[in-house]
Formats: C-alpha cells, structure tokens, sequence
C-alpha cells in the first residue's frame, strides 16, 4: 500500500508505546543529521528535513493532546 497520495482526508490512529514512539522520534532525528551532512543538494536537504520536523511537531502535538486529555472513566 503507497502512501503517496490520497483521494480523500481520512484519520488513522496509531498506537506505540512511549518506549518505541521515542525510539522512531529519535531515529528520524538521526536521520535528519545524516541527511544534513550528506552530499545531496540543498533543495533536497532543505525537503527532507522540513518533512521529517513536520512529522516529529505532528508527533509531539499528537502526544500532547493526549496527555491534556481528561481521564475517560469506564462505565
């Protein structure tokens, strides 16, 4: 399944643990500091980068609002 594009705005819940959303958190970092040493022009660093802090704000924006949540009790 290509995530490439989309014909309409749908939501998708994924669910990590804090254990593995701070190990991808961390890896996409790295990857960011690859990518800016790496040999690629800057039109490509500059994409590349602006992504990935697109999907760690997205991630950090998502576990916020979680955590500022209010309990839901069960019934």
């Amino acid at each position: 399944m290509a995530l490439t594009a989309f014909a309409a705005e749908r939501t998708f819940t994924l669910k990590f643990s804090e254990t593995d959303l701070n190990k991808h958190y961390q890896k996409l970092s790295v990857i960011r500091q690859i990518v800016d040493n790496s040999n690629l022009s800057h039109q490509e660093v500059v994409y590349v980068t602006k992504a990935i802090d697109s999907l760690q704000a997205d991630m950090v924006a998502q576990v916020k609002a979680q955590l500022e949540q209010p309990a839901q009790t069960k019934k």
